[in-house]
C-alpha cells in the first residue's frame, strides 16, 4: 500500500518544491514526486512522519 502526501505553503509559490520536500521529509530518497508552483506530492511505500515546520507549511495525506 502506498501513502501519498501533498506539501504546500500557505500564501506562497514554491520556487524549489523539491528542496521543501527534502526538508519536510528528510528520509525522501527518490520516491515518486510531482510538483507545480503551488504544491508537491510524494508517494512512499510506508507511512511517514513529516517534520513540523510551523503553520505555514501544510502536509496532507491524500491517499493510503
Amino acid at each position: 500500500m502506498s501513502h501519498t502526501y501533498k506539501v504546500s505553503m500557505v500564501g506562497a509559490n514554491l520556487a524549489d518544491p523539491y528542496a521543501l520536500l527534502k526538508v519536510v521529509f528528510p528520509q525522501w530518497n527518490g520516491e515518486p514526486a510531482e510538483s507545480n508552483s503551488a504544491y508537491v506530492t510524494v508517494t512512499f511505500d510506508t507511512p511517514q512522519t513529516p517534520a513540523d515546520l510551523g503553520p505555514l507549511v501544510r502536509v496532507e495525506l491524500i491517499s493510503e
